[in-house]
């Protein structure tokens, strides 16, 4: 006879001791209901067994039930999360980072002023507003990747036009951002713009950098700026001086990356080496 379970859940006469007989298919449907249990956990219920053969052992089925429900609700809370990013943005690692002003030399290299790969001087982050994984506890000019994933990096930069001194022979002047990291790529974003000398304003720079970065990766922001022509046999120090930088760094974790991302692939670095 088949089992009720899992169906139905069977009722049970009750005996009485010295009253009631016992028949045997009253044995038979017990067995039943056992075959019927049995069949619907399935053999060794209490264990579990990966796509790559790894198998968890769980001392009883309700302790495996359990451990399914709280991965159930950890699922849950994070697409909650992205729904509403206040539930869950303080515990991702961010960070909103300033520089108090960084004064940076018009160029290093005098005699090759329109070099690609000269030049450049990284600020110095010195002003933390939110950190609450301590990237900037000490002024640095280095920022070191806590955790890997893909990340957001949103950098502000802004430098006052600098005026016309004696001796400029620059009718512009130029001002360059990079977001640089160090042995992967010196530029994974830039921006730039130039403006006459003396213009009553200021150079804004907004790079942005959407993508992997990896744990133990130091990244830096690095300013060039130049006027617009060069200066034969021009000093070391440049008649238009050395300039303060501002800088604002947004750091924003995204998500993990795919679980084979452990390290930047060899491939993944900048193809050009500059």
């Amino acid at each position: 006879m088949p089992s009720h379970y899992p169906q139905a859940v069977r009722r049970w006469p009750k005996h009485t001791n010295q009253r009631d007989y016992v028949m045997a298919e009253d044995v038979n449907e017990i067995q039943d209901e056992i075959q019927g249990i049995s069949t619907t956990l399935g053999v060794l219920p209490t264990e579990y067994q990966d796509s790559k053969g790894k198998t968890t052992h769980y001392t009883t089925v309700d302790s495996r039930l359990d451990n399914i429900q709280r991965d159930i609700e950890k699922i849950k809370y994070y697409q909650d999360g992205l729904l509403d990013a206040a539930k869950t943005g303080w515990n991702l690692p961010v960070a909103s980072i300033r520089s108090s002003g960084t004064s940076v030399p018009q160029t290093v290299n005098q005699t090759s002023p329109n070099s690609p790969v000269e030049d450049w001087w990284p600020l110095l982050y010195d002003a933390p507003v939110i950190d609450p994984l301590g990237i900037a506890k000490r002024p640095t000019y280095y920022l070191t990747c806590p955790q890997t994933g893909w990340w957001v990096v949103s950098v502000r930069t802004m430098m006052w036009v600098p005026r016309r001194q004696p001796g400029t022979q620059s009718t512009d002047h130029a001002m360059f951002t990079r977001i640089h990291i160090d042995g992967v790529s010196k530029d994974v974003a830039t921006d730039g713009d130039s403006a006459p000398l003396g213009t009553n304003g200021y150079h804004r720079n907004n790079p942005t950098y959407a993508g992997p970065w990896y744990q133990g990766e130091k990244l830096s922001v690095e300013i060039r700026h130049m006027g617009n022509k060069s200066i034969a046999n021009a000093p070391v120090n440049d008649p238009i001086g050395a300039q303060t930088v501002y800088t604002w760094i947004g750091l924003t974790y995204i998500r993990a990356l795919p679980e084979q991302f452990t390290k930047r692939p060899d491939w993944d670095v900048d193809p050009l080496g500059i």
